[in-house]
């Protein structure tokens, strides 16, 4: 499974990239920092799983995410996750009227997040096993 990593702090980054260093399921292929690098990595290739925050160098994560919701979009739709330290009611309710299928607390919920990836990975590693079965 390949992941686009949108965060902008570098101790997050390199904790995430880390943690799932050891992942046989999955790949962190990319990262970026700002909204336009995002959409510029969405724009060229294919990911299965977006991984963003709110709060970007430049830019917001849900502009990356209505992004991947357009029309034109080239490729499948990724999975979406949100990771941030900014939880707050209204925007876990904007993520979850475009369709952000997980929304993390960074501070609170680092490990769950880490957790539901690699489960994440797991189903798409069986499923793509599957599928070239038939």
């Amino acid at each position: 499974m390949k992941v686009l990593l949108v965060e902008d702090s570098a101790l997050i980054r390199d904790a995430i990239v880390e943690v799932l260093s050891d992942s046989k399921l999955l790949q962190i292929t990319e990262f970026a920092t700002t909204e336009s690098k995002a959409i510029e990595l969405l724009n060229n290739q294919q990911f299965d799983m977006l991984m963003v925050d709110i709060e970007l160098e430049q830019g917001n994560g849900f502009e990356v995410v209505k992004h991947a919701l357009n029309d034109n979009y080239a490729f499948k739709l990724p999975i979406f996750m949100m990771l941030t330290n900014h939880a707050h009611p209204q925007y876990r309710s904007l993520a979850k009227s475009l369709g952000v299928k997980y929304f993390f607390d960074k501070s609170m919920d680092f490990d769950l997040a880490i957790e539901t990836i690699e489960q994440e990975a797991e189903k798409f590693f069986n499923a793509e096993k599957s599928a070239t079965k038939h």
